[in-house]
């Protein structure tokens, strides 16, 4: 997109927004769903603006425009948003306010703010509400915009819905929905609707291609004591999936009489999650004069904790995304100082290595190839327009993963190029270091992530170093690679790590204009001892393979901290060694060597 058609469409919003009296228009990285990866159709903050990161929030004005942008996305949108006029919000800086505190601090007295409803969740049109209370600025959700100015949006994807195995979920679709039914009995609710597509799949055991990278398809789910209603296109169903349905006391209607359909249950009590659920929904619920139980989907916690079965195949799966893994990382060492690799190459063949391996679904993000100063942007992606060659010194950083029927991967190493500076190797030892420390956390019962954050950047603490974004995330099960309620990070996420639940360990150097530095493991927690102190819990590494060991500088490891990860190297040898051969054995055999 050129700047010429980002001012263009500017005007044409602000056109828009003078039709319905508006002083500003919000712009959400967000769909109906509260979905993170959403179809083209939903990206309007990115067809308003041409900035393409994930997660961020535009706020247009008559006069002016701007974009909220945390630490990972700072660089992109500077090389995005350049000769827009859009102006860039640093979040996470001293003294930023967020986006709508800003607008209760900037926008006058009595104003008018608009924003779609379908497209904000009900507990962040709270916060806004509260926020902006004081000045009498008015809140307008009925229209969507930009369906306005995008003559040409996309419509819905059609793409078969597709069944999750038994076999891969270790429980039934019925098992599932009985647990969300136990629980709305607790409280006494009648119904619980849910519009998390993620939750949805989850509970129904089904997946589908609607969203890239992340195997959803767009629904809604009504469940009562009595049966399940699944709001879908139909057309996208088989007769299989459907009787499979039917016998679990589920029923598939169309998506488009969702709304109208939620008057069946008029004057009942219905949970709804109000940081999952649209305004939409919850307008049309209050309508009916439903009495609205806001709490937390049970669903979320349901699938947070993975079941015995999820994790023995989830296991598996490591291991043969772990051959890959060896089988490119050879391929990438015996060419990296050929002179010929470009990070487009290098992306092509993690991601053609990736899907010849069993059970493969596709990729669960979009894959980060950062070479050099590239990597200092930690959510850097390939333009169509530029192609990076990597040379033989320095550090290339790559992010990657994939979707299988058994499990979802998300693994980061940054990669020995050649000759690197002192500070180079310095600074890539504290970030192993840091890793390696939160991968051997013993912990007791109740901690949150925020207890454990500091076990990954004391190291870089110490030499006055740190990085803008959280160490760890959830990892959905054959779902989003982003997946809650738990975290590691510094901000407070009040839920504690529990067994069952994985979590990313992603500690970074991002040093603008310079390198990058991150390497990544997904971290399984289970129970480690029960004293008379209580219950206590540690990590067990689910990612199988090798770390670029060339330029760690010993003396900044511990003898722990050593030990640990000639421990990891053995597993990784022991458990993928059996399914290599040749050269690829030979590679991985000296990469896991002993330091």
């Amino acid at each position: 997109m050129t700047h010429v058609d980002v001012k263009a469409r500017l005007k044409a919003l602000r056109v828009e927004m003078e039709k319905h009296q508006l002083d500003a228009w919000v712009l959400p990285s967000s769909d109906p769903h509260n979905s993170e990866y959403m179809p083209l159709r939903w990206k309007v903050r990115q067809f308003m603006s041409g900035f393409t990161a994930s997660v961020s929030t535009m706020v247009v004005l008559k006069d002016a425009a701007y974009v909220w942008a945390d630490g990972r996305y700072w660089l992109q949108a500077e090389q995005e948003l350049a000769g827009t006029d859009i102006q860039i919000v640093y979040l996470g800086r001293p003294d930023v306010l967020p986006w709508n505190q800003w607008l209760a601090e900037h926008l006058p007295e009595g104003a008018r703010l608009g924003f779609y409803g379908a497209t904000m969740m009900v507990k962040a049109v709270a916060d806004i509400e509260e926020k902006l209370k004081s000045k009498r600025i008015s809140v307008h959700t009925e229209h969507d915009l930009v369906d306005a100015v995008w003559v040409d949006r996309p419509g819905f994807p059609m793409a078969p819905v597709f069944a999750h195995s038994l076999a891969y979920a270790g429980k039934s679709a019925l098992e599932k929905l009985n647990g969300v039914r136990a629980e709305m009995r607790t409280l006494k609710a009648q119904a619980h609707v849910l519009n998390a597509l993620d939750d949805i799949g989850y509970l129904l055991n089904l997946r589908g291609t609607d969203v890239p990278t992340s195997p959803y398809f767009h629904a809604y789910l009504v469940v009562t004591e009595e049966a399940a209603s699944l709001y879908a296109h139909t057309q996208r169903f088989s007769a299989h999936i459907l009787e499979s349905l039917k016998q679990q006391g589920v029923e598939v209607k169309p998506y488009d009489i969702f709304f109208d359909n939620l008057k069946a249950l008029a004057g009942q009590a219905v949970w709804v999650d109000p940081a999952q659920s649209n305004l939409l929904t919850f307008k049309q619920l209050r309508s009916f004069n439903c009495r609205l139980i806001e709490k937390r989907a049970p669903s979320i916690a349901m699938k947070a904790v993975k079941n015995s079965v999820e994790i023995d195949n989830w296991k598996s799966c490591f291991v043969r995304d772990g051959v890959a893994m060896v089988q490119f990382l050879n391929w990438f060492y015996k060419n990296v100082g050929s002179g010929n690799l470009t990070e487009r190459i290098v992306s092509d063949q993690i991601d053609g290595q990736r899907a010849k391996v069993n059970l493969f679904r596709g990729l669960s993000f979009t894959t980060i190839p950062a070479y050099g100063p590239n990597a200092a942007m930690m959510h850097y992606g390939l333009k169509d327009d530029t192609e990076t060659p990597v040379k033989p010194e320095g550090f290339f950083l790559l992010d990657s993963g994939g979707q299988y029927d058994d499990g979802t991967t998300d693994i980061t190493r940054t990669f020995v190029c050649g000759p690197c500076t002192d500070e180079q190797m310095r600074h890539y030892t504290l970030v192993l270091k840091g890793m390696l420390r939160l991968s051997a956390a013993k912990f007791m019962q109740g901690t949150r992530g925020l207890q454990l954050d500091i076990l990954a950047r004391q190291a870089l603490w110490n030499e006055g170093v740190n990085y803008a974004c959280g160490t760890g995330h959830g990892v959905g099960y054959f779902n989003n690679v982003h997946e809650g309620p738990h975290s590691i990070g510094v901000g407070l996420i009040d839920q504690a790590i529990e067994p069952g639940m994985v979590v990313t360990n992603e500690p970074g150097v991002y040093l603008s204009g310079r390198y990058g530095i991150r390497i990544e493991n997904i971290l399984l927690c289970k129970e480690h001892c029960a004293t008379e102190h209580g219950k206590f819990y540690q990590f067990e590494p689910l990612t199988l393979c090798p770390i670029d060991t060339r330029v760690v500088q010993k003396d900044l490891l511990g003898v722990e901290e050593t030990a640990s990860l000639n421990a990891y190297h053995a597993v990784v040898f022991q458990k993928l060694s059996p399914h290599l051969q040749g050269d690829d054995l030979q590679f991985l055999a000296e990469a896991c060597r002993a330091i």
